[in-house]
């Protein structure tokens, strides 16, 4: 199966992380703060390193993908 993110779905991906990690972990609020502008600021969905950040989850889920990806010749069980 090929999954291919938009640089659109690859943003609304890390924004829920970020706001996940956010919420979720112990943070001082000055950390909370610096995490959001990063996000705002250097993320922006157009950004260069949104297209990036893009570029890297696709190939990464490629080389998931096929890692996971059964090969055609099976042992039978008894062989192994």
């Amino acid at each position: 199966m090929k999954v291919d993110l938009t640089v659109d779905e690859a943003w609304t991906l890390l924004a829920v992380v970020v706001d996940h990690v956010v919420d979720e972990a112990d943070l001082s609020d000055e950390d909370r703060a610096r995490i959001k502008r990063w996000r705002s600021e250097e993320m922006k969905l157009n950004s260069e390193a949104m297209r990036v950040l893009a570029q890297k989850v696709n190939e990464d889920l490629e080389k998931t993908s096929r890692a996971k990806e059964r090969s055609p010749i099976r042992r039978p069980d008894w062989a192994g």
